[in-house]
This record gives C-alpha cells, structure tokens and sequence, in this order.
C-alpha cells in the first residue's frame, strides 16, 4: 500500500536516489574453524540518496522512521538505505537510476494527497525555483509522467527540451508556467526550495 510519506519518499529517490548492487570477494574468518575461507561473489546492495540541503536529508530520515520504522545515519550529503525488506518495498514502485526511474501507478492512480507528495519529493530534489520554476532530467518518460501528474491536479506546465551540452546527457525539462507558481508552491509546499516555506509532515 502507498501512503502520501511514502509517495514522497519515492518522489525524493526518483529524484536523487540511486540504487547500487555490488559483488566482492573477501576472507572471513570463522572462529569456530580457527581459519579464514574466501567468500565470492558476495552481493550487497542499497539505495542511495545525495543531496546538498541537510535539511532535505534530515526530512528523508524522518520519511524513513514513520514508514518503516527505519533510523538511518546521515552521512555527509548521503543517506544509505541497507535494510533488505525496505530496499525491496521501494523496488516494487520504481527503480532508482537516471534513465529508468518512473512515476509508479499507484501515484498516477492515487488521490490528490498522493500525488503532491510525490511531486513535493521530485522537485525538492530536482527542481529549482531560480528565475523559473522547473524540474529537470535526462530521463524524458519519467519527467513526462511528472508532466501529466501536474495535469491532472491542474498545473499547467511546458515540457522542453532536449538541451544539448558537451560532455553531458541531453536535458530535459519542465516549466510551471510563471501564472501558475504560486499555486504551485501553495500546493505542493516544498521542504528545501523555498526560504521559509515548510511543508506539512503529517
């Protein structure tokens, strides 16, 4: 089941999120057997979030503990979910890479509550309000999902691009019309963007 704290979470993660499977070899030791036995192939995995606003990633780790009970450690501008039934809860809606991430059905098909949270966690991590209001990505079918959501709670927007830079992915983005930013920051109540604007963490 999605809740409106767990559509943002994932908004965040579609956002800045990044999910991460290793494989490495290593010796373990078994006390038991008084000797060292080569582990391969190991696998380990987690979802990573990075941002720069440590209040965004203190807002996360508060997501985290009301949803799953979950306490995370904020790592610089990095936060590691490890915990295997969380990471495959969140894996069920999306995945967490640049290219491949999608606004899952449950928010497209969920109420209005569900749909701004899931849009306050997407622009809170790749949005901007300087000058424009705008998202970005190089990831054109999931920011064109982003598109419709704001359509459908009636927040007329422009979808442009792609920008081409050197050295770069091609970059895509979505303008709120300048008409309509108000009502945007009214409804969707960002945590990070907004110098003294604070959402709702209920």
């Amino acid at each position: 089941m999605i809740t409106p704290e767990k559509a943002e979470i994932i908004g965040l993660l579609c956002a800045e999120g990044s999910h991460i499977i290793q494989f490495s070899n290593y010796l373990q030791y078994y006390k038991n057997r008084k000797k060292y036995y080569l582990k391969r192939n190991d696998k380990s995995e987690r979802i990573e979030f990075f941002n720069n606003d440590q209040k965004l990633l203190l807002h996360l780790k508060l997501l985290l503990k009301k949803v799953y009970n979950y306490e995370v450690n904020i790592s610089g501008n990095k936060i590691r979910i490890c915990k295997n039934h969380v990471i495959y809860d969140l894996l069920k809606y999306s995945e967490y890479k640049n290219m491949e991430w999608r606004v899952p059905k449950e928010v497209t098909l969920g109420n209005k509550k569900i749909i701004l949270r899931f849009i306050r966690g997407y622009f809170d991590g790749d949005g901007t309000v300087s000058n424009r209001l705008r998202m970005f990505s190089t990831n054109k079918i999931g920011l064109k999902q982003v598109f419709r959501l704001l359509n459908k709670i009636g927040i007329r927007c422009n979808l442009v691009g792609p920008e081409i830079k050197p050295d770069r992915k091609p970059l895509h983005v979505l303008y709120v019309l300048e008409s309509q930013k108000k009502r945007f920051l009214n409804m969707v109540k960002p945590i990070s963007k907004i110098p003294g604007l604070c959402g709702d963490n209920h």
